[in-house]
């Protein structure tokens, strides 16, 4: 069992590094290839700080939930059986992801996204890590492991698929088929937030939103998408911060409310 728990330890924080290489070494170096500037592009300033900020909260899901001595075993074993391998096939197929798209094989690279996104739904409905009641946990495990990815794999989708059919801008058709398809950025995390008062999707999805409009503006000064990725980006991440303040002051209440058991001792999954 011990030998077991080490192994998935090692396959989970093996993953996550190759995502971290090939993003930081392959996908950003390449944002600005003219093959990838689409209307979904964003710029590479505010994909950075995107995928700084992804990766570090991840190193510390690692760091604090795996391997930290104070986190009883029955909680890591829950977490590596329930979170770990989605968290291990997301990365990997992030890895490939990364090395088909930067090839321009856009094909590929899109059904991985969409196996992608099936394997984070299945983490998001199945084993609905939204349903954590620790606050610091939900902040260490669904946050990093399902919110984040899961609004960038749906934002990557569009990006990549715009790629796909060669909407670099020019283009009227296309240019009006994203003025419509942008708001999937508002549908589905405010959706999210309604029926699961999620907020992890809007913010991540307000910056990646923000990065849009910043792109967009100075590619095409006069245009409709950067106008609507910042009535985007304002609106999921104004509703996103209500949601979150809403849901503190809940966690603070439910504290004072139940000193049945601590939370360092409850499981970070059920």
């Amino acid at each position: 069992m011990s030998s077991g728990l080490t192994a998935s330890k090692i396959t989970i924080t093996a993953s996550f590094a190759i995502s971290a290489i090939a993003t930081i070494f392959w996908l950003l170096p390449h944002q600005n290839d003219k093959h990838f500037v689409t209307p979904f592009s964003g710029t590479l300033f505010t994909t950075t700080i995107f995928w700084l900020i992804t990766l570090l909260l991840q190193f510390l899901f690692i760091t604090k939930v795996l391997f930290n001595s104070n986190v009883s075993n029955s909680n890591q074993s829950n977490v590596i059986a329930i979170v770990g391998p989605h968290f291990t096939i997301s990365n990997i197929i992030n890895f490939f992801w990364i090395y088909f798209f930067t090839a321009e094989k856009f094909i590929i690279a899109e059904i991985l996204l969409f196996i992608n996104l099936l394997n984070l739904l299945t983490l998001y409905f199945s084993h609905k890590t939204i349903s954590i009641k620790s606050l610091p946990d939900w902040l260490t495990i669904h946050l990093p492991v399902t919110g984040i990815p899961l609004s960038w794999t749906l934002y990557a989708i569009f990006w990549n698929g715009a790629c796909l059919f060669h909407s670099h801008n020019k283009s009227l058709l296309p240019r009006i088929l994203a003025n419509i398809f942008i708001w999937e950025f508002l549908l589905v995390p405010m959706s999210l937030l309604i029926f699961y008062s999620d907020w992890s999707v809007g913010l991540a999805t307000s910056f990646l939103m923000l990065g849009v409009g910043l792109g967009q503006m100075f590619i095409k000064m006069f245009a409709l998408q950067w106008i609507f990725a910042f009535i985007i980006a304002g609106l999921n991440l104004v509703f996103s911060i209500l949601s979150m303040f809403n849901t503190a002051l809940r966690q603070v209440e439910n504290n004072n409310n139940n000193n049945a058991i601590s939370n360092d001792q409850a499981p970070l999954l059920a």
